[in-house]
């Protein structure tokens, strides 16, 4: 059953379960009070009988007359029976009527008052004491005008339920239409995207709360997923061209060499070019080891930024030589607390040092860590040959190089695979260059 049906039947359900409720209450209420409201006029007329009847001889003419008046609005006289105290009619024209038991008439001698309610009449009796002895009055009217609009009113009660609940199935399945429409919405807008439009987030004209907690949930879950092919691409590019390069120098080499007889010289120069592609190819595997997880588990953990920062530039003075300084102007250690990948950020840091280093010829390069809108940032700054601005954007893709480095030797994969693994720490790199040098940011959620 479709949502919008299910919210028509339980809205249907709920609806007709609090109507039933309702018009039975009111139902039965309205019989009660008007059983009671019938108690008293029979009461009031049992009173002007009796006094029709036993005080007649303590009244004065006009006064009878007006109780006669009043008696015959009220009731016919074969409607009445008054009994003595042997059970007998002494007045009245109301005789043989098997309903009116002598145990009915003990009954209202008793309890001074008594109502009774049959399916053709009800009966009303007072015991009313005289001077000229102890009575029992008894009246009788037809229940069918009572019981006429008790089910006049059953069937108003009725007829508003069919017609409330016949409004309330409409009114909800529109209700149930309106509010899917979004869900309709979202739905085809997923059906539309394929893997070439992930990148793409849903975008809904009509929504509400709920649904707009969904869909940035799905349009997180995709970007997610996108960035997951994203660098799946880049990681097959980057063990393509890696692979294929030393490969194809080795080959280039062993084939070259092998083309006719060479001195010692020459194989000692193959040689040296053969173990240089090897250490290449092994660089590769162990880069390829760590991206896909098998050299290192891609398990993020508290780590501190200022030690990778302090292991990248210890490495690099060592190897290099070089002058690095490194200026910390965060203060609070909390701040410096980051859950990441130990490796692969020390090796993403590793390849922008190293690029500060190479393409400034190695002079002075400075590193700070400082706060900047309340996130803590590192800048690696040098001096060298800078970046164009046109390649600005360009840098970060694979195996792009400026046109400006061609003198210098490299692959162009550094800053991608520093983008890579910044992209999975969910950091942001932001690049600024001059003639005079370039300084690359990273900031830290």
């Amino acid at each position: 059953m479709k949502l919008r049906n299910r919210l028509a039947f339980f809205t249907i359900s709920f609806f007709g379960i609090l109507f039933s409720i309702t018009i039975a209450i009111i139902y039965f209420l309205f019989r009660n009070w008007a059983l009671q409201n019938e108690q008293n006029n029979l009461n009031k007329t049992a009173l002007v009988a009796a006094v029709y009847y036993l005080e007649q001889d303590e009244q004065s003419h006009t006064e009878h007359e007006n109780v006669t008046n009043e008696l015959r609005r009220l009731i016919s006289r074969q409607n009445i029976a008054v009994y003595n105290s042997r059970d007998e009619v002494a007045y009245g024209r109301m005789t043989g009527d098997i309903n009116i038991s002598a145990a009915v008439l003990e009954r209202i001698r008793k309890d001074h008052s008594y109502f009774l309610e049959l399916d053709d009449y009800f009966y009303f009796g007072i015991y009313y004491k005289d001077n000229q002895g102890d009575f029992v009055v008894v009246i009788r009217e037809s229940s069918y005008d009572f019981r006429q609009h008790l089910h006049g009113l059953l069937y108003i009660l009725i007829s508003v339920f069919a017609v409330s609940l016949l409004c309330i199935f409409i009114f909800a399945r529109y209700m149930g239409k309106w509010a899917y429409r979004p869900i309709l919405e979202f739905t085809e807008k997923i059906k539309q995207q394929d893997s070439a439009g992930l990148s793409h987030p849903v975008h809904l004209e009509r929504s509400y709360e709920e649904l707009d907690a969904l869909v940035d949930t799905y349009n997180t879950f995709i970007n997610t997923i996108s960035q997951t092919f994203t660098i799946q691409k880049n990681f097959i590019d980057y063990v393509s061209h890696e692979l294929r390069t030393p490969l194809t120098a080795m080959l280039g080499t062993l084939e070259v060499t092998g083309s006719r007889p060479r001195n010692e010289q020459e194989y000692q120069e193959a040689f040296r070019k053969l173990v240089a592609c090897t250490y290449s190819l092994e660089s590769t595997i162990d880069n390829m080891l760590i991206l896909s997880g098998a050299r290192t588990r891609l398990e993020f953990q508290p780590l501190h930024i200022d030690e990778i920062i302090w292991n990248c530039v210890t490495a690099a003075m060592d190897i290099h030589k070089a002058q690095i300084h490194v200026d910390i102007q965060v203060k609070d250690p909390a701040l410096l607390r980051f859950n990441g990948n130990m490796v692969l950020l020390e090796l993403a840091v590793n390849n922008i040092i190293e690029n500060a280093l190479k393409y400034s010829d190695y002079r002075d390069v400075s590193v700070k860590i400082y706060l900047k809108d309340d996130k803590v940032t590192v800048s690696i700054t040098d001096s060298g040959i800078g970046i164009a601005e046109e390649d600005i954007r360009k840098v970060t893709q694979n195996f792009y190089r400026g046109a400006n480095v061609s003198k210098i030797t490299g692959k162009g994969i550094g800053l991608s695979l520093s983008s890579i693994i910044f992209k999975l720490h969910h950091i942001d790199m932001g690049i600024r260059s001059s003639g005079d040098g370039t300084c690359v940011e990273i900031v830290f959620p």
